[in-house]
């Protein structure tokens, strides 16, 4: 995720664009702010909109020195919250991970690590031999279903409402950018 929302940030400053941070405590603070708002703040839309339906889903993933891996693996493991996976970067290894449903807390597990480490070792032997070099841990903001509509009665700001994606946010990131912005033409 560093990576990416690095190359999204320079996309975005590229084209002229900035980012402010302006910490609110509600969405009418936020609607003051600007005309329109894109409520996609994960986990906190929860308390911001009193949305009892998000849950969080605890992930854990190991940073690891990289053996010399080059392919990504992924293995399928069903509903297991045990999730094996291998990300190689230039120098550096991300190992999955955890989904952990109704998990709140974000502080590393070292007994996760060690399975994480294990699972993905039992793929390829040359990770007995990496080194831990971080953690990262997470809450991916999930509901039954995505929460993608406009909340209309706010004021003059537009209020757009788009999380719950789960897991699933990076993959889905495009496809529902496109819709924000297709609602945000329409007439309101």
């Amino acid at each position: 995720m560093p990576a990416y929302l690095s190359y999204l940030t320079r996309r975005l400053h590229a084209t002229g664009g900035t980012i402010e941070i302006s910490p609110v405590a509600t969405l009418q603070e936020a609607a003051a702010l600007a005309p329109i708002v894109v409520n996609c703040i994960g986990m906190g839309a929860r308390a911001l909109t009193s949305d009892d339906t998000l849950c969080p889903v605890r992930g854990q993933h190991l940073v690891t020195t990289n053996p010399g891996i080059s392919q990504f693996t992924e293995v399928d493991t069903g509903d297991s919250p045990n999730l094996t996976a291998i990300y190689p970067h230039e120098d550096h290894l991300v190992l999955g991970g955890t989904a952990e449903p109704g998990r709140w807390d974000r502080e590393p597990s070292p007994q996760t690590a060690a399975a994480i480490l294990a699972r993905c070792a039992a793929l390829d032997p040359r990770l007995r031999a990496a080194e831990i070099t971080g953690h990262r841990v997470g809450l991916r903001p999930t509901r039954n279903e995505v929460c993608l509509e406009e909340q209309t009665g706010t004021g003059p700001a537009r209020l757009i409402h788009n999380y719950g994606h789960g897991g699933a946010g990076v993959s889905l990131a495009w496809g529902r950018a496109h819709e924000v912005a297709t609602l945000i033409d329409a007439p309101a």
